[in-house]
């Protein structure tokens, strides 16, 4: 049962203060909650430079190291950041392997949509990405956390949330959408990688939804398609308002105003998307999961990492088909699920629904760190 409250982010805890027990339970909850069995298999561990500042060498060497002392045949490949088209030499790597596990952005490419063909001597083919970037995150509760618990309670929310007959989104900024999930349990997209950590629930179409949302912060990129600039900073609070899938009306300064139109029509011109257009959302899940970096250091690698925090909810923008190209982030949402508030200010609260009690009975770790969830994610402050 782990209620680490041990910081998840931060470069200089990969020099010689990881706990290598608690690293190597991390790579072990890895290994058993995404691929199983690994006696016998090709495993290919997609490595990105640690030189891009996103990935730590330790994370996946630890890895490497378990899955050779459970009996599988590992290969590494290092890469560099993500391009927009795929690398012939990662799908010539996938072909010769039964397995991988990405410690890499462009494992989350195509986690919608993947850009690769994943298949294997067997038909069965598990593609990982690993949102843990360093071996700090790996050895914190974050990385801890049994998978199978987290996977257990997404499929709970799951069925909460794309069964509900009415949803209400408000935050302390002054969102506030309302509508019904309508067809998302059987329409909407959902991921075709394994995720670890589990972090998000299946997104939620847009176009039962009206009302306002409060643009802060930034405006940052879903981490699918390479663009520059990858992100638009908001000093000041900008209101979109909504009917469906369509952003129908834009309000605040003037100058960001002008901003916010101009950076989803460059976005959408260059991959030719309807640069208005909104697909979906969801908010994040697992209560361990720490961001103790500033949010402004690098706004993407921000996004793309805290999504997972249940304080972080994301609309999937300027395109129709998840994960889009623009991400809208709400911050400290409370969402009520016909009349119950699930999210309540940024904290989920599994315990008010049967679904996920169910789940917390049967994992009482979950339990435990629900009670103590990890607040910060880089914004200077936390609960």
């Amino acid at each position: 049962m782990i209620k680490s409250q041990a910081k998840s982010w931060g470069p200089a805890e990969t020099n010689g203060c990881v706990n290598d027990d608690l690293l190597k339970l991390g790579a072990l909850n890895l290994i058993e909650g995404c691929l199983g069995d690994v006696v016998g298999k090709e495993i290919l561990i997609v490595a990105e430079d640690p030189k891009l500042g996103w990935y730590d060498a330790a994370a996946p060497a630890s890895v490497a190291s378990l899955l050779r002392e459970m009996g599988a045949i590992v290969k590494t490949l290092m890469v560099g950041a993500p391009e927009n088209d795929a690398l012939p030499v990662v799908q010539e790597a996938i072909d010769t392997v039964d397995d991988a596990i990405f410690f890499a952005r462009i494992g989350d490419q195509g986690r919608f949509k993947s850009q690769y063909s994943f298949m294997s001597q067997s038909g069965r083919f598990c593609a990982v990405m690993c949102y843990t970037r360093n071996a700090a995150m790996l050895s914190s509760g974050y990385g801890l956390l049994t998978h199978r618990a987290m996977v257990a309670l997404k499929d709970a929310i799951d069925k909460i949330t794309l069964g509900a007959h009415n949803i209400r989104i408000t935050c302390p900024l002054g969102t506030n959408i309302e509508g019904s999930p309508g067809e998302s349990l059987t329409e909407g997209n959902e991921v075709v990688v394994s995720r670890y950590p589990m972090g998000v629930p299946k997104p939620v179409l847009a176009k039962g939804f009206t009302g306002v949302v409060k643009l802060s912060r930034f405006l940052t990129s879903a981490g699918s398609k390479v663009y520059e600039p990858a992100y638009l900073e908001l000093p000041k609070i900008v209101t979109a308002r909504i009917d469906g899938t369509r952003m129908v009306d834009i309000t605040g300064p003037a100058d960001l105003v002008t901003a916010v139109k101009g950076h989803h029509q460059q976005v959408a011109a260059q991959f030719g998307l309807n640069a208005f257009n909104i697909d979906s959302w969801h908010a994040g899940i697992h209560p361990l999961m720490g961001y103790d970096m500033s949010a402004s250091a690098d706004p993407e690698r921000w996004s793309q990492t805290v999504f997972s925090n249940p304080r972080v909810l994301h609309f999937h923008t300027c395109g129709l088909g998840p994960p889009g190209e623009i991400c809208w982030m709400v911050i400290d949402p409370t969402i009520t699920i016909d009349g119950v508030a699930l999210w309540e200010n940024g904290r989920l609260h599994p315990e008010r629904f049967a679904q996920t009690m169910v789940v917390l009975r049967e994992c009482p770790e979950l339990a435990i760190a629900f009670a103590a969830p990890i607040g910060e994610i880089g914004l200077g402050d936390s609960f």
